[in-house]
C-alpha cells in the first residue's frame, strides 16, 4: 500500500488500521508492505510488522503520507519526478522480500501490482486487489500501451474487493472477468458504539473532510448564504485542511457569511464537533478529471455520532445515505436544493431523529467492523482453502 501509519496515533489511512488490527484480534498474522516517509524504517505496530522500502534520500522521501499521491503531484514537477524512483524501489524490494505469506491483498493496485505479482509468483499464492476508486481515474489518463499492462496485470489477480457499489461497477466496467466482492470501511474512529440522537437548541453544520474539489465545499458555502437569509443564528463549521482553504475562505467573505476554519481535528476534539453538531453535510461533485466520492466514510461517521446526514446523490455515498431513510440526498451542485434540504431539517427534529435511528440501523448491519472484518476472512479463507494454504496474511 502506498502509505501506512508512521507512529501511534498518526491519522493515515486509519480504516485500513482498523481492518488489519481486526485480523489481528482473529489471531491473524499480518504483515504490511509500504513506503517510506523521510527514512523511517521498519517497524511493528498493534502486532502488525511494517516493512518499508526506502526509494529517495531522507529529505526527498514524501511522494506519500502527507497528503494523496495524486494531489501531491500537483503540487510541482519535483514530486512528479519521485513516482520513477518509488515504483522502482518498490519493485526490487519486492523481489527482495524475504518472508514468505500465505495471501497478498494489494491496496490501489495502480501501481502497486507491481509489487505483489512478483510475490505471487514467487511464493505461488492468491492475490487479492482493493480498488478504491482514484486509481482507476488514474488509469484511464495512462497512454494506452501502459494502460493495458496494468489492466493485463490485475487480471492476475484472483479477487478484487472494493468499497462500495459505485467502484464495483466501475471495476466491472473494465471487463476483467474477475470476481468483484464489496468489503467496504466503517467509522475509522470508534469500533461499534452508537451515540443516541439528541435534540440540539443550536443549528449547527458541520462538514469534515479534506479541502479539495472533490467535496463541493464552495456549494456548501453557497448553500449556507440561503439558510442565513432564513435562520440568523445558524453556523457552518468546516473541519479540515486542504489546498483549496484559502480559496473557500475567500468565498465566504465575498458572500458574507460567518464560516468557522477550524484546520484539522482528531481524538476528542472531532467527537466533539460531530456531537456538538446540529446537521452534517457532504456536498460532494465530481472534479476536473472526473473523480468523485467512492464512499463517504464521514457520512458513517456522522450517523455513528447521532447527527442526521444530508449528502450529494453520487458515486458511493447513497450506498450508505439512502435518501428519506438514513439520510437526504439532493443533487450534486444544486446549492439551492441543499439549502432546502438543510432547512427542512432545521425545522423536523422528528425526521432527524428518524433518519439517525434509521441510518445507525443501517451502519450496525453493513459497516461494523466486526461484519467487515468477518466477510474479508471468510473471502480470505475460501481462496486460501483453494490454494491449500495456512492463515498467516500479507498486505
Amino acid at each position: 500500500m502506498t502509505a501506512y501509519p508512521r507512529y501511534p496515533g498518526d491519522v493515515i489511512s486509519p480504516w485500513i488500521v482498523k481492518l488489519l488490527t481486526g485480523l489481528v484480534r482473529k489471531k491473524h498474522q499480518v504483515s504490511v508492505f509500504t513506503s517510506s516517509y523521510k527514512g523511517i524504517g521498519n517497524q511493528t505496530m498493534d502486532g502488525i510488522m511494517v516493512y518499508r522500502f526506502r526509494y529517495a534520500p531522507r529529505n526527498l522521501e514524501v511522494l506519500t503520507h502527507d497528503m494523496a499521491v495524486p494531489e501531491r503531484m500537483k503540487q510541482g514537477l519535483k514530486f512528479k519526478l519521485l513516482v520513477f524512483p518509488y515504483i522502482t524501489s518498490g519493485l526490487v524490494h519486492s523481489f527482495n522480500f524475504p518472508r514468505p505469506h500465505d495471501i497478498i491483498h494489494v491496496h490501489w493496485p495502480v501501481p502497486h501490482i507491481l509489487f505483489g505479482l512478483p510475490m505471487k509468483y514467487r511464493w505461488k499464492i492468491p492475490l487479492l486487489l482493493y480498488v478504491h476508486g482514484g486509481e482507476l481515474n488514474f488509469l484511464k489518463k495512462l497512454p494506452q500501451p501502459l494502460k493495458q499492462i496494468f489492466i493485463s496485470f490485475m487480471r492476475k489477480s484472483d479477487l478484487i474487493t472494493v468499497n462500495s457499489s459505485y467502484t464495483k461497477n466501475l471495476v466491472e466496467s473494465y471487463g476483467l472477468d474477475i470476481p468483484v466482492e464489496i468489503i467496504p470501511f466503517g467509522n475509522p474512529h470508534t469500533d461499534s458504539k452508537m451515540y443516541p440522537y439528541s435534540q440540539k437548541n443550536s443549528k449547527v453544520i458541520l462538514f469534515v473532510g479534506r479541502l479539495i474539489e472533490v467535496k463541493g465545499l464552495d456549494d456548501l458555502i453557497k448553500a449556507f448564504k440561503i439558510v442565513r437569509e432564513k435562520y440568523k443564528d445558524a453556523e457552518l463549521r468546516i473541519v479540515g485542511d486542504g489546498p483549496l482553504r484559502k480559496h473557500l475562505e475567500t468565498l465566504a467573505r465575498e458572500l458574507n457569511v460567518p464560516v468557522t476554519f477550524t484546520g484539522y481535528k482528531s481524538g476528542k476534539d472531532l467527537e466533539k464537533e460531530y456531537l456538538d453538531a446540529c446537521i452534517f453535510v457532504l456536498p460532494s461533485k465530481p472534479d476536473k478529471i472526473g473523480q468523485t466520492e467512492t464512499l463517504g466514510v464521514v457520512t458513517i461517521e456522522a450517523l455513528s455520532y447521532g447527527v442526521p446526514v444530508i449528502a450529494s446523490n453520487i458515486g458511493g455515498i447513497p450506498d450508505v445515505v439512502k435518501n428519506a431513510q438514513t439520510g437526504l440526498l439532493f443533487e450534486p451542485g444544486n446549492y439551492h436544493q441543499l439549502a432546502q434540504k438543510i432547512i427542512l431539517l432545521f425545522e423536523n427534529p422528528l425526521l432527524r431523529e428518524k433518519l439517525v435511528n434509521e441510518g445507525q440501523t443501517h451502519i450496525k448491519t453493513t459497516y461494523s467492523w466486526g461484519r467487515i472484518v468477518d466477510k474479508l476472512e471468510n473471502i480470505y479463507l475460501k481462496l486460501l482453502r483453494k490454494y491449500g494454504k495456512v492463515t498467516d496474511l500479507y498486505v
